[in-house]
């Protein structure tokens, strides 16, 4: 448009537009960005590489895939077998430091780029918007990220997700020791931000007791039910039911504010399950009554970075140098813990150096699941390294190592991607 060809008044009207139309929200150079390679309407197809795939013929069919190429358009193809069909997507994207972790069309982006922010949320928008249609009404999405793009992708996941479905911005203790020469902090933390495709639908599963909290159940009067802890019955703060209250023992208890209604005391009481002290009452929790323990939004003593090249080196031994930075098992289990049940389909579509298939293996021998795995990952080539194939040495054949490590009776599929 020319503005020199508009009059006052058309000048006035068209500004009278544009501040109806602004919005509260996250805003980026979309038409000055480079526009990317796989946004294109070409027909996506797989080729499937059976000398890199892993099959029991005792089994019918596959059932876990790994897929090589762009990830834009390995979602442009799940969508057509997958939608609605994922139960946790988990991703760990470029963080977008400026130190070649971002490879975008061909070429690292700067970090004195100008579209720097933009360029990257442009690249994760596209993908966003495909992988939330892929998620089942339950589903969710855990993203990993660190300080360079935690606000931008918070506000990006508001824009795509909706902000109702915000679930946990998950801190994760990520570095064995101190950095003594940072400039202003050492930074041994990393996020893992985690929306619902409705958060009204979404149930999160509660984690097993730890040893420490376990330790607090005990067993002082030798209740043939086993070991339990001692909760109060008397609300401290306002609100609670309150009435006056008579034990069976004839002890009695003037008007106060109890954390259950009368029914429940009495039940409670017939239940043998009240302790009674002088001025309080308490109910017995059984262990066995303990359906384990809420997750929490700060994840200490989960492994770490360093642990996680450990696992790659017990792999692939001096070849774990081909990937730096991958995430350990044990955080990823974690993850599909507190998010899956058996059945489930699990997706990664930055799949690295595949932990997340190894976590779903894992799990899966640990509770007898039957969960199921979608990586997508890429060659990572350039100019320097045209011969690179992170997807198919690392990935691929990490996840081959851990299958013949465990049981035949798991397999997956290799494709390219195609058009």
């Amino acid at each position: 448009m020319n503005y020199n060809d508009l009059t006052k008044e058309q000048l006035i009207q068209l500004l009278k537009k544009k501040n109806r139309e602004t919005h509260y929200g996250l805003v980026w150079e979309r038409e000055g960005i480079e526009k990317d390679k796989a946004y294109n309407e070409d027909f996506v197809t797989l080729e499937f590489i059976k000398k890199s795939s892993v099959k029991d013929d005792s089994l019918p069919g596959y059932n876990n895939f790994i897929i090589e190429g762009d990830n834009f358009d390995a979602l442009r193809y799940i969508k057509m077998t997958h939608s609605g069909k994922i139960k946790c997507i988990y991703i760990d994207p470029p963080y977008n430091t400026g130190n070649k972790d971002f490879l975008y069309n061909d070429r690292y982006i700067d970090p004195n780029d100008k579209y720097k922010h933009s360029t990257w949320l442009e690249f994760m928008y596209q993908r966003l918007v495909l992988a939330k249609d892929l998620l089942t009404k339950d589903g969710v999405i855990f993203v990993s990220i660190d300080d360079n793009e935690i606000f931008q992708l918070g506000m990006l996941m508001n824009k795509i997700f909706g902000e109702k479905n915000f679930v946990a911005n998950i801190t994760w203790h990520k570095k064995r020791g101190k950095d003594n020469s940072a400039k202003f902090f050492s930074i041994s933390h990393e996020y893992i931000l985690v929306f619902a495709k409705d958060s009204n639908s979404f149930i999160v599963n509660k984690l097993e007791l730890d040893e420490e909290t376990k330790k607090a159940y005990r067993n002082p009067d030798n209740d043939p039910r086993g070991p339990y802890r001692l909760l109060g019955l008397w609300s401290r703060q306002q609100g609670g039911s309150e009435y006056d209250y008579t034990t069976k023992n004839g002890k009695y208890f003037p008007k106060i504010p109890w954390l259950v209604n009368k029914e429940s005391m009495q039940k409670l009481e017939e239940e043998n399950k009240i302790v009674e002290t002088e001025k309080k009452l308490y109910r017995k929790l059984f262990l066995s009554e303990n359906s384990g323990s809420i997750p929490e939004t700060i994840w200490l003593n989960l492994s770490n970075n360093a642990n996680a090249k450990d696992e790659l080196k017990d792999i692939f031994l001096d070849e774990s140098s081909l990937f730096d930075t991958p995430k350990p098992t044990v955080l990823i289990k974690r993850i599909l813990k507190i998010s899956t049940n058996h059945g489930d389909t699990i997706l990664d579509f930055f799949a690295g150096s595949g932990t997340t298939a190894h976590a779903v293996l894992k799990l899966n021998k640990e509770d007898g699941g039957n969960r199921k795995f979608i990586l997508v990952s890429n060659t990572e080539a350039t100019n320097e390294e045209p011969n690179k194939n992170l997807c198919k040495d690392i990935c691929a054949e990490r996840v081959k190592k851990v299958i013949t490590g465990y049981t035949n009776k798991h397999h997956y599929i290799f494709f390219i991607l195609g058009t």
